[in-house]
């Protein structure tokens, strides 16, 4: 244990004194650490990306990877983006977007759910997904994205389907699963398992042009105001025969992790049983209450 605090105290020091003054585009200032620093003291300390970000974000000192978070982030809200553990449930056109917008805006843990494997017809809509890792596990390109985005990340690649028997054991610990799935018999399968667990449920759908976000904590009714009782729920929503356009996917999977953000630095969740839909064709949007 004291080897552990002088080593913590070593980092203490060492990250102060790497810091640097810079301004921000509003031409305030702030300490800032640099990647190329940050690299350095982890390697000289044998210690991780996450522990270096933090004892700079507990010091004041703003990770220059994070350095545009700020005013709308604090390092306060920084360090519990940090520490926080979000499981991601589909890695396909939301799946992936979601994967790299959480990875960049420094969510500590990142547990990565998917079973399928990339092929061409993914390419027009899923961020991940390119020629050269066709018939590459999904999971297993979102954990590389995540370490080439953000090291101070942990990215855990599952490359199973989520069902009812393995939905706990994949959630683990995570505060907040985001429902990335196309099937909306899976998206009861998921939910079942985060309401058993006390897990907070970010849920998106899209279909063509539009698209749809609700949130649901463990006590409320949940996707049954949306979709009607679990047990006359079809397998397939209007996705089948809509088709999945990418600026559709990828604005609500946006949408999605400005709710996970908000609720993990505290803030309260604004679609908790609510219901909001848009249609980018025309750019309309409405917010329905669900109770």
């Amino acid at each position: 244990m004291a080897k552990e605090e002088k080593m913590r105290d070593g980092l203490i020091e060492k990250v102060a004194k790497a810091a640097a003054p810079k301004k921000r585009p509003d031409g305030s200032t702030y300490r800032s650490l640099s990647f190329a620093e940050q690299c350095r003291l982890a390697d000289i300390q044998d210690s991780d990306h996450k522990v270096v970000q933090l004892v700079a974000l507990q010091q004041g000192i703003v990770p220059e990877v994070y350095a545009r978070n700020q005013r709308r982030l604090t390092s306060e809200d920084q360090i519990k983006l940090l520490v926080s553990h979000v499981a991601v449930i589909g890695l396909g056109g939301l799946g992936g977007t979601v994967t790299e917008i959480l990875a960049r805006i420094g969510i500590g843990r990142l547990t990565l759910v998917d079973g399928d494997r990339f092929d061409d017809s993914n390419l027009n809509r899923q961020l991940l997904s390119s020629t050269e890792v066709l018939g590459t596990p999904k999971a297993v390109v979102a954990e590389a994205r995540v370490q080439a985005v953000n090291p101070a990340v942990e990215a855990r690649a599952v490359t199973s389907f989520l069902t009812a028997e393995n939905a706990e054991n994949l959630l683990g610990d995570s505060t907040i699963a985001v429902d990335c799935l196309d099937s909306i018999t899976d998206r009861f399968t998921l939910e079942a398992a985060c309401r058993k667990m006390g897990i907070v449920m970010v849920s998106a759908a899209i279909g063509g042009t539009s698209g749809q976000l609700t949130v649901t904590f463990p006590e409320d009714r949940g996707l049954s105001r949306v979709y009607g009782p679990p047990e006359k729920a079809v397998h397939r929503g209007v996705e089948k025969t809509m088709g999945t356009l990418p600026f559709a996917a990828i604005t609500m999977a946006a949408m999605e992790c400005a709710e996970v953000v908000a609720m993990v630095v505290g803030n309260p969740s604004g679609l908790r049983n609510r219901l909001l839909f848009t249609d980018l064709i025309d750019h309309t949007l409405e917010i329905v209450d669900l109770e």
